[in-house]
């Protein structure tokens, strides 16, 4: 396609400069049957110009049926999209086919030009804490561990934006959700590719029917309006949000005025089996400094507030939080937390993760 525009726009260019030359030499044959004859070939072309550059579009338009089938993912065909556009790309779905390992290094360069050049990316990835990434498993056959993936992309994604200019960072969104969006929607332009989640089961995603259209036709229009219906759910989580929940703990007063910790946090996170831990080293030794000013025999917890909702996490949304130390030694839930956390995080190594957790408040004895 793009050699057949170059083509397109070298005929259209020898043709102007055709007319341009003929109306200069009827201009110097003056007033003579061969200048008029010049001058009448001359405003032909010039009108053949105007008529290819007017039409052309809405021939081309024409002949190009609404709605494209391809029975896989047509990765070329959207990354040379990627690379043609001047607009908006948007990416919606568990997590970018261009991001499976034997594509990853072709899409990321693509993707690295297009936001070197100032265009907008917005991607939305599935929640790996998610129950729609339990689904996606369970929809795949088991065959691909849906949550793994999708944490190893989110690293990927981070190692990647983290090596962006400033300019590109800019331009570049990704957020995480964690409803199941009704279909796939890979838009470069006006120029978009959807799927449906409901026509993948026991099979790759992949390897079902997408449909290439515009955001013109009725189908591209839904899903990219629920892109951005989804884009903008105050339950879409961003990236820097994924990756540290802010937080705020109520040091007890006299705590407060010994040490003077600081009350709002960023800190790592992980969910597992409905719990929430914390890995940070610095509030766990905030927490050990307000033990040994406040001894308590069962150990010291702390009241805590979430800015938003944590995925994943049982909890009422109406139950005061406490922070506590999370004992690694002896908490039979340790193997499954520090499985989370290398999940989201990467190995820890030889150095340990410092953990905490949060949890409801018992609820009062009636």
């Amino acid at each position: 396609m793009l050699r057949r525009r170059m083509r397109y726009s070298v005929t259209i260019g020898a043709l102007i400069a055709i007319s341009g030359l003929v109306l200069l030499w009827a201009r110097v044959a003056g007033q003579t049957f061969a200048g008029d004859l010049l001058l009448n070939l001359g405003a032909t072309v010039a009108g053949a110009v105007v008529t290819a550059i007017a039409l052309q579009p809405l021939i081309e338009r024409a002949q190009t049926p609404e709605v494209v089938v391809h029975l896989t993912f047509p990765q070329a065909r959207f990354l040379d999209s990627m690379s043609d556009t001047a607009g908006r790309i948007k990416i919606m779905g568990a997590w970018p086919y261009g991001m499976e390992p034997a594509l990853r290094r072709a899409f990321l360069e693509v993707l690295h030009r297009a936001v070197n050049a100032r265009v907008p990316v917005q991607i939305l990835v599935l929640d790996p804490s998610s129950d729609a990434a339990r689904q996606r498993t369970s929809d795949m056959g088991g065959n691909q561990d849906a949550s793994a993936a999708i944490f190893e992309v989110l690293l990927a994604f981070r190692r990647w934006s983290d090596a962006l200019s400033a300019n590109a960072a800019r331009v570049f969104e990704l957020k995480v959700f964690s409803a199941l969006p009704p279909a796939r929607l890979y838009l470069a332009g006006n120029r978009a590719i959807c799927s449906f989640f409901g026509d993948a089961d026991n099979r790759e995603g992949s390897n079902v029917r997408h449909y290439e259209t515009t955001t013109l036709s009725g189908l591209g229009s839904y899903v990219n309006d629920a892109f951005d219906r989804l884009w903008d759910s105050p339950e879409t989580i961003t990236l820097t949000e994924h990756w540290h929940v802010p937080l705020h703990v109520d040091w007890p007063p006299e705590i407060s005025s010994s040490s003077s910790p600081e009350p709002d946090r960023r800190v790592g996170y992980a969910v597992t089996g409905g719990g929430l831990f914390l890995s940070d080293q610095q509030l766990l030794f905030d927490l050990g400094q307000a033990a040994v000013t406040r001894p308590h025999p069962g150990g010291i917890d702390v009241p805590v507030r979430l800015h938003h909702r944590i995925v994943g996490f049982s909890w009422d949304g109406q139950r005061p939080l406490r922070l506590a130390a999370f004992d690694r030694a002896r908490d039979p839930r340790a193997d499954a937390v520090t499985a989370a956390m290398n999940m989201k995080y990467g190995d820890e190594g030889q150095v340990r993760r410092s953990l905490l957790e949060i949890r409801p408040a018992p609820e009062p004895i009636r």
